[in-house]
């Protein structure tokens, strides 16, 4: 009835006012005030016939879901210049139709626009305006469609563009931060493309985004199901890969993404990110031949409008294609990597001193080692351990080792074999799960029997190949790849003795002073240790340097030399020579060159390695980089006679290098 009532009003309304121009005097009015009446009513009876047309004086029900501009028309249009006349913003001239969106209309937008602080206010019909007017109107918010084009989520949330008025320039560059080499089946928003967007002179609205996927339609065909067009971590647009969406021209396929806002302010730029989803399975020839696909960005692939409601293009040159790597599945190619950690023990001696005999050592840590998931998470179901014992002393390792994480226990196995190639045991069904990229640390630790005086050496270690290796599988059940291996350091066990370890070390020279065949030179090399003595299992006796079993003697059995990296077997220099001092806790007490650190006492000691510049001869020695090694301790334990030499050879109790003499 309201319709009814309306299209009747607008026709008599119409009828009245032709009749009232027909009666006019002509003698009354100027012609020009004629006109002007005339236009005045036209004007009126186009706003009524808007009216009809329109159905509505509102446009209530309308929901505007495309972006509109000049030359844009149909229906949406048709819809927004009834809506602009309802609210008093356009008046439709006389005869012509609705439908298409000319400079009146566009006129008639920026007026609204600007009324509600839309910026800029161009008079483009997009996301910001299409919202406001949605809301309005009583519709949904648009999302905008079409064949070789994207779905759009809205504007970022800017307030828009705060340069009206003003004209601008956007520049595009390729940007490669954050993206990815390689893509695995599966695979969801992996960054394959990236691009900078600079607005100079003005803000600058990005609102479409042109990608070239190449010649081959495998890209998506086989590759990629799905690409998202990111900033900062926010998505901006997105759309599925497919026949519809795709479009080729000439020989190229291309996908066009718009229905997004994404403002660049005056002077800036930032990065825009091409996400993709990843064709959950892909034959292996498929993976080849799409690794050989470039992804660009063509001339003008890039759109944006400035504060002046221009269009604005870049790149201005088509931009060098990229191509990323796909990969199986990622659990299909997961890894595990083992590694000796560098928490685990340094080559020493321990004394086992608990039990009933005073011969055993409870859970002695021996191998300290890392395994690192790689791709995907792994799962380790079984783990060997070997343990092998060198020397002839009495101590054992017990047919039980413990695996441990931290300070929590994991787990425990028994013996499983022993021989020349010392004693085996098996974690089975261990079942333990590293977590993907992350890397866990174990602990192996023994328990020690029967020690004696003599020293036995333990050395443990742990492998991913051999009869021992470590067995794994993946998230979904299959075996994976694993690498690398874990041997410990050796560790010295008895029942007793001292337990030695090395504060600090040092070494210097003093200049040489020559003075010809008759005063050879007389430069001299310094070189200083500073020991941290444990007495554990008993009383320990030490030599001093008065002593003919000193504790640190200046032969090859206290120290060696090196030069340029090589020990000197013989070494040549006069008055090689070793001093120190025991401290007082160490008693001499009734004891002839020697002291007796009791059980359980610990003492510092600083020793001094020192040797002239030259030969017996009186000659100087041959120069290069010198370095002193410290080789063993001499002491008694128990009435007999032992030398602690599991420093020999390793680095850690070797000087740096010195230029000498």
């Amino acid at each position: 009835m309201k319709l009814k009532s309306k299209l009747f009003a607008g026709i008599v309304g119409a009828s009245m006012v032709l009749s009232m121009v027909a009666a006019l005097p002509a003698s009354a009015q100027t012609t020009a005030e004629l006109t002007a009446q005339i236009n005045s009513l036209l004007a009126m009876i186009a706003q009524l016939q808007a009216q009809i047309a329109g159905g509505s004086s509102t446009g209530a029900g309308t929901t505007f879901t495309s972006d509109l501009t000049l030359g844009s028309t149909g229906s949406q249009v048709s819809a927004l210049q009834s809506w602009l006349v309802s609210q008093g913003y356009l008046t439709m001239p006389a005869g012509v139709a609705m439908g298409y969106f000319g400079g009146l209309t566009q006129s008639a937008l920026a007026k609204y626009q600007a009324s509600v602080g839309i910026s800029p206010a161009a008079g483009y019909f997009g996301p910001i305006t299409r919202a406001k007017v949605n809301a309005i109107s009583g519709g949904g918010v648009g999302t905008g469609t079409g064949t070789g084009t994207g779905t759009g989520t809205g504007s970022t949330g800017s307030t828009g563009i705060t340069t009206p008025g003003a004209e601008g320039t956007l520049t595009v560059t390729s940007n490669t931060a954050g993206l990815v080499s390689t893509v695995y089946e599966g695979d969801s928003m992996a960054p394959v493309y990236g691009v900078n967007v600079e607005a100079k002179n003005s803000d600058i609205a990005i609102q479409r985004i042109k990608l070239d996927l190449g010649t081959n339609s495998k890209i998506y065909t086989k590759g990629y199901s799905k690409l998202y067009v990111t900033e900062g971590g926010n998505v901006l647009a997105s759309v599925d890969l497919n026949s519809s969406t795709v479009v080729k021209e000439s020989s190229n396929y291309y996908i066009t993404v718009t229905g997004f806002n994404l403002i660049v302010p005056k002077n800036s730029k930032k990065q825009i990110v091409l996400k993709a989803d990843v064709m959950p399975s892909i034959e292996s020839s498929d993976r080849t031949t799409l690794t050989s696909i470039s992804i660009g960005l063509p001339a003008n692939g890039v759109r944006g409008v400035d504060g002046a409601g221009i269009d604005q293009y870049g790149a201005s040159a088509a931009l060098s294609g990229r191509t990323t790597t796909f990969s199986a599945e990622l659990s299909e190619t997961a890894t595990l990597n083992m590694s000796l950690n560098s928490a685990s023990p340094k080559k020493g001696d321990v004394a086992a001193t608990s039990g009933s005999s005073e011969d055993e050592l409870d859970k002695l840590t021996v191998l300290v080692f890392d395994v690192k998931a790689e791709k995907d998470e792994v799962t380790i179901t079984d783990i060997g351990i070997n343990i092998t014992k060198a020397g002839a002393g009495g101590a054992n390792a017990s047919t039980t080792v413990y695996l441990f994480e931290g300070s929590t226990e994991l787990d425990n196995a028994s013996l499983v074999a022993s021989g020349a190639a010392g004693s085996f045991y098996n974690f089975s069904d261990f079942d333990y799960v590293v977590p993907k990229d992350s890397t866990k640390t174990l602990t192996v630790k023994t328990d020690i029997r029967s020690a004696n005086a003599t020293v036995s050496n333990f050395t443990a270690s742990a492998s991913t190949t051999g009869t021992s290796a470590i067995v794994t599988e993946n998230s979904k059940g299959d075996s994976v790849t694993e690498s690398g291996s874990a041997t410990g350091y050796q560790i010295g066990v008895r029942n007793a003795g001292p337990v030695i370890t090395l504060s600090s070390k040092s070494i210097t020279t003093t200049e040489a002073q020559t003075g010809g065949t008759a005063s050879p030179s007389t430069s001299t090399l310094t070189a200083k240790f500073n020991l941290h003595i444990t007495a554990l299992g008993g009383d320990v006796m030490f030599g001093t340097v008065a002593s003919s079993v000193p504790a640190f003697a200046s032969s090859t059995t206290g120290f060696t030399v090196y030069l340029n990296g090589a020990q000197v077997s013989a070494f040549l220099g006069v008055s090689t020579s070793t001093a120190w001092t025991f401290p007082s806790i160490c008693t001499t007490a009734s004891l002839t060159n020697s002291c007796l650190l009791s059980e359980n006492n610990s003492m510092d000691v600083e020793v001094t390695f020192l040797t002239q510049g030259r030969n017996q001869a009186g000659s100087a020695l041959t120069s290069g980089l010198y370095a002193v090694q410290m080789e063993g301790v001499q002491y008694k334990s128990g009435g007999n006679p032992f030398t602690a030499s599991f420093m020999s050879g390793e680095t850690e109790w070797r000087t740096s290098s010195v230029s000498f003499p």
